[in-house]
């Protein structure tokens, strides 16, 4: 079976889990009723605006809110990595002619392209309307844009890239290890506190110093490709002796 035909019953496989959609959907909800309110808390009614109750009630809402959106989003990786073998279906995978080198890319492509379309959801679209509504109310957005630009470098934008590709790489090697255990998490948690280490060691040892920006990036590139391949070579590894 080809990449391209796993890859396809992976996104059909977790587009039609009832469960996930319904809290992503709810918690989006949420997010962008939030959003709406908090950019037009002034035109709130008075016994609200400045009521200390309905004040603290926020407070906690956002804050609980915020935590879900974070839980949700840190787990749901997790659960797309571990999901064949929490379920037992992996030996019958396998049975039907799919290859372990294939599945392993399907997984890190599916994961990396779910979790950024639940980010989008979760948290793109109900910025974007917080940011239209405060900028019909504080004519803000352009005081966004300007500010973004500003601070906008390509450079920052592929090193968030290959660092979020490179964090995937590592849960997939989390996941595969422990067999879709829910220890996995803390042990991409270890994991990734001794990567931490090592890349920041390593770059001390380059001396990144006299380079100018570019090449300090680069630097940071080329130690992040190395780990993604590092990672991947050891998931595959594991997976292709793994009894299943």
């Amino acid at each position: 079976m080809t990449i391209q035909r796993i890859i396809k019953m992976e996104f059909f496989k977790f587009f039609h889990e009832k469960v996930y959609m319904l809290v992503f959907g709810i918690i989006a909800v949420l997010n962008i009723i939030f959003a709406l309110v908090l950019a037009n808390a002034q035109s709130l009614p008075a016994e609200l605006y400045g009521n200390k109750t309905f004040g603290s009630f926020m407070i906690i809402s956002i804050m609980l809110l915020i935590a879900a959106n974070f839980i949700l989003l840190y787990w749901y990786p997790f659960h797309v990595l571990s999901v064949d073998y929490n379920n037992d279906v992996l030996a019958l995978m396998m049975a039907s002619g799919i290859k372990r080198k294939h599945l392993f890319y399907a997984k890190l492509i599916v994961t990396i392209c779910l979790s950024m379309l639940a980010a989008v959801v979760l948290l793109l679209i109900p910025g974007t309307l917080l940011v239209v509504e405060l900028n019909k109310n504080i004519g803000m957005l352009q005081l966004v844009f300007s500010s973004f630009m500003d601070n906008f470098s390509w450079y920052y934008l592929v090193d968030l890239i290959l660092a979020y590709i490179t964090t995937v790489t590592l849960m997939l090697l989390a996941c595969t290890w422990m067999r879709g255990a829910k220890k996995a998490i803390l042990v991409f948690i270890g994991l990734t506190w001794v990567y931490r280490i090592v890349t920041s060691l390593t770059l001390i040892v380059i001396p990144t110093i006299d380079m100018n920006e570019m090449g300090h990036y680069l630097a940071i590139y080329g130690v992040q490709i190395i780990a993604m391949v590092l990672f991947g070579y050891i998931t595959q590894r594991i997976m292709a002796k793994q009894n299943l």
